[in-house]
């Protein structure tokens, strides 16, 4: 008896370690801190939202996302993501909720905000938001929270829209790249994706004839200032092997490319000016394989040395980029660190907010610094929203490869 006593109290022990999903019953949204207070939608700027975490019946990694309407019985919404999707307290990019704003008032361009408001303000109003929670890929989780507002909120136009440049030769005819030949260049013309706004990478597929010929221009101001080509000088440059996919370098000037023994069909051409010391140009049969751009976020501390992460410093944080070329989220680079303090953290982007801008990649939320120290040449930690850096002391020069995962909120260094 007594060891089938002690059987089962295993069993009892070992049922009570093993989690159990629950659906949660309670989902609460705080009403804001903030929520009588004039708030004039910035650029750069967040806007906070604290739930309670709900209870799935195990220490669950939930994702939280926002939802706003202009009415309390939200027949009409949109979502607004957090930067961390994982944290109950909530930071909401200004940007996005002056974006879902526009959105919400069926505003999709500048001529409609313009006639929407004339004097180009938009006026305060009461903004309703609500909570979701759920764990990714489990059905049955999500839980929606109850109705807070932000009585006083002033949106702006803030409708992403995608960049484009534009390809002249005979293709299209060598038109002047005018603006009075602005509508016959909107069928030759190379978009960022919706996706990518802001990478300045652009992507168009083009039926061209056969021996195409041609070069890029960023802007319809004439024949000199904006084009991009082989070359400085005008005279194009024959490329009499190409007969299917290639790639190179554009250079500013008016050097046309030429390609005497292109088929006649239809081509993908991607043009990458993200760096504009290293434009590259790429052309491909349409379907040959889906475009994925190259997206990147920003080491801070000390290898950019500590440089304000605004535009105006672009330059600076070029060589301290971590890249994702693949789509995964998952963003990678190697870099060689100077024996000493390194202090580090990461950005998404660098804004006109400067040191407002929100940091999505840090050790600490608060802003205090963490010690850290590899082990077998690994460290790794969950990263938060926050300003507190990872501080690590190298006794050499160290190549240190970095690889931050968004889907975990992870981020690990490895030392080479």
């Amino acid at each position: 008896m007594a060891a089938a006593c002690a059987v089962f109290g295993m069993a009892s022990c070992s049922q009570d370690r093993d989690p159990v999903l629950q659906k949660p019953t309670e989902f609460v949204l705080n009403v804001p801190a903030m929520q009588d207070q004039y708030i004039e939608l910035t650029e750069g700027n967040i806007l906070e939202l604290v739930s309670s975490q709900p209870n799935y019946g195990y220490s669950a990694v939930a994702n939280y996302s926002a939802q706003m309407s202009l009415t309390e019985d939200f027949a009409s919404y949109e979502t607004v993501e957090p930067i961390d999707a994982h944290q109950a307290r909530m930071s909401l990019k200004q940007a996005d909720i002056a974006t879902a704003l526009c959105v919400l008032h069926g505003i999709e361009s500048e001529e409609a905000f313009s006639t929407a408001y004339p004097d180009g303000v938009m006026p305060y109003e009461k903004v309703y938001f609500r909570a979701v929670c759920e764990l990714a890929g489990v059905e049955g989780t999500s839980i929606t929270s109850n109705v807070v507002a932000y009585n006083n909120i002033q949106g702006y136009f803030a409708v992403p829209v995608p960049g484009y440049i534009y390809l002249v030769g005979n293709p299209e005819g060598w038109a002047g790249p005018t603006e009075s030949n602005a509508a016959h260049y909107a069928d030759w013309r190379l978009f960022e994706p919706n996706d990518a706004i802001g990478s300045h990478v652009y992507i168009g597929t083009f039926n061209l004839p056969a021996a195409p010929m041609f070069r890029f221009y960023t802007q319809l101001t004439g024949w000199d200032a904006d084009s991009y080509g082989y070359q400085e000088a005008d005279e194009a440059t024959d490329f009499p092997d190409v007969t299917s996919d290639f790639n190179g370098v554009l250079v500013k000037g008016k050097g046309a490319f030429n390609f005497p023994n292109l088929p006649e069909g239809e081509y993908t051409i991607v043009v990458d000016m993200s760096d504009m010391k290293n434009i590259t140009f790429s052309l491909s049969p349409a379907g040959s394989g889906p475009v994925v751009v190259t997206k990147y976020i920003y080491m801070m501390g000390t290898l950019p040395g500590w440089n304000e992460p605004s535009p105006a410093n672009e330059e600076a944080y070029k060589n301290f980029r971590l890249a994702d070329r693949t789509g995964d989220g998952i963003y990678i680079g190697t870099f060689t660190v100077p024996a000493g303090d390194w202090y580090v953290r990461f950005v998404s982007e660098l804004t006109d907010a400067g040191w407002d801008t929100p940091q999505w990649g840090a050790a600490e939320e608060d802003g205090n610094n963490v010690e850290a120290s590899f082990t077998n040449g690994t460290y790794s930690s969950p990263y938060v929203v926050g300003k507190g850096c990872w501080f690590f002391n190298l006794a050499d020069d160290t190549s240190v490869s970095i690889s931050l995962d968004t889907n975990n909120n992870t981020v690990e260094f490895v030392t080479e």
